[in-house]
């Protein structure tokens, strides 16, 4: 792992700086870094997706323990950095580009580089971290069902701020609950590891941040038969969480019918909606052939 003179030197070297534009932040601690590593577990994994690699010190040591990575880096500037120090190892793919395409796909080169199946492991920028989790647990689900040409994540593991942290592990009845954590909850099993101070970094975020590890559970995403109907009802419902949910579907009769099969008061609101309550409402409405994108 690089010290921070020796970051600061590559920057300099290249010319570039951290840009704010993306969220940069690089960790510089070595003990917390291997704490991520630890947690990730990917001792003998066959693929590694690393996202936002930057100068390569997470990298390391993700080539020493799994059988190929791919690091996919917006950075050119890193990028170039990244391919001059490891560019010569043999199971390392280096990807230029954004990871995501737009907000509803990843992006089609990076999943090509990447395969059917892969762990992620990575230190994300806040921007992406929430959008990026979500259709990574997707794209594992669609593979379950026998989809072409995605990939399934078993495990994530990355290092995201502390405020988003805690929005993946909420639970019903506080403010931090919301789309992302019935989603994880009804399709993943979360594991919050080390919190890391924001002087772990550099620079120096004003907050500090969570590692935190996601293992996609398939018992329980093979319960789910119809994701994205799922999804458009638990938007639906969150887009106004001040209001009760019978308000909210009023012009939706399957999912207001729905709400009396599975017993959900319409007086309720979002927030104080369990995430399986969510499953079965978006199933009895779709059993009866209609769902949220009907309003």
């Amino acid at each position: 792992m690089q010290t921070l003179r020796e970051l600061r030197g590559l920057f300099e070297a290249q010319g570039i700086h951290p840009r704010k534009r993306w969220g940069q932040s690089f960790l510089i601690d070595r003990n917390l870094m291997m704490r991520l590593v630890e947690l990730a577990d990917c001792e003998g994994v066959g693929t590694v997706l690393e996202v936002g690699p930057a100068t390569g010190s997470l990298t390391e040591e993700l080539l020493a323990r799994a059988g190929r990575v791919v690091a996919c880096e917006i950075d050119r500037g890193l990028a170039d950095i990244l391919r001059r120090r490891l560019g010569d190892r043999p199971n390392l793919t280096i990807v230029v580009g954004d990871i995501l395409a737009g907000k509803h796909a990843l992006a089609p080169a990076a999943m090509q580089a990447v395969g059917p199946d892969a762990h992620l492991v990575a230190n994300l920028p806040y921007s992406i971290a929430t959008p990026l989790v979500a259709l990574c647990l997707q794209s594992a689900w669609r593979a379950l069902a026998g989809g072409a040409e995605v990939c399934r994540f078993d495990r994530l593991t990355f290092t995201v701020q502390k405020e988003v942290a805690d929005r993946l592990a909420a639970s019903p009845g506080g403010s931090d609950y919301g789309p992302i954590s019935v989603l994880i909850s009804l399709l993943a099993k979360l594991t919050p590891g080390s919190v890391v101070p924001a002087n772990a970094f550099w620079p120096a975020p004003k907050i500090a941040s969570r590692i935190v590890r996601i293992d996609f559970d398939a018992d329980a995403a093979g319960r789910i038969g119809d994701l994205d109907g799922l999804m458009d009802v638990v938007r639906t419902a969150f887009s106004q969480r001040r209001k009760q949910v019978g308000t909210i579907f009023r012009r939706d009769e399957a999912v207001s019918q729905a709400l009396k099969v599975v017993g959900i008061d319409p007086v309720s609101r979002a927030q104080r909606i369990e995430p399986e309550q969510f499953a079965a409402l978006a199933a009895a409405a779709h059993a009866a052939g209609g769902g949220a994108g009907d309003n």
